[in-house]
């Protein structure tokens, strides 16, 4: 469903701002799980070329048995290893990219959201915003 099938701008019904509030924020929280992949993606990007450090090495005194169920190095770095692009560069700045655009549109429906919390106050108070 788009946003413009949420409400028709201008009405008084109460109901269609709601309708309108759940869409934008559903919008909202898909915006942030896409931001939060594409960020996933390029910390990927980056571990291909940095891999982190293997764990536990620093503390076999201080924790001996709860090294017992860590996993090891090769098995982590395995699990997500994903395969080289062809640019490296280029897939970062596209990630990095993608984020921005994202986080624009984001900013626009929070503006958005706010617009329909502000007018169904003013409903609720019997007033109507002025445009």
């Amino acid at each position: 469903m788009s946003l413009t099938q949420a409400a028709v701008p201008g009405t008084r019904d109460p109901g269609d701002a709601r309708a309108a509030r759940r869409i934008l924020r559903a919008e909202k929280a898909q915006v942030l799980r896409w931001r939060r992949l594409l960020r996933a993606r390029l910390d990927l990007a980056v571990a291909a070329f940095a891999p982190p450090e293997a764990l536990g090495g620093m503390s076999w005194e201080l924790l001996p048995d709860a090294q017992l169920g860590l996993p090891t190095h090769r098995d982590l770095i395995h699990a997500v290893t994903v395969p080289a692009p062809s640019d490296p560069v280029a897939l970062m700045e596209h990630l990095r990219l993608l984020d921005r655009e994202l986080a624009a549109y984001g900013s626009e429906l929070d503006c958005e959201l706010e617009n329909r919390i502000q007018s169904v106050l003013d409903q609720l108070a019997g007033t109507e915003s002025l445009p």
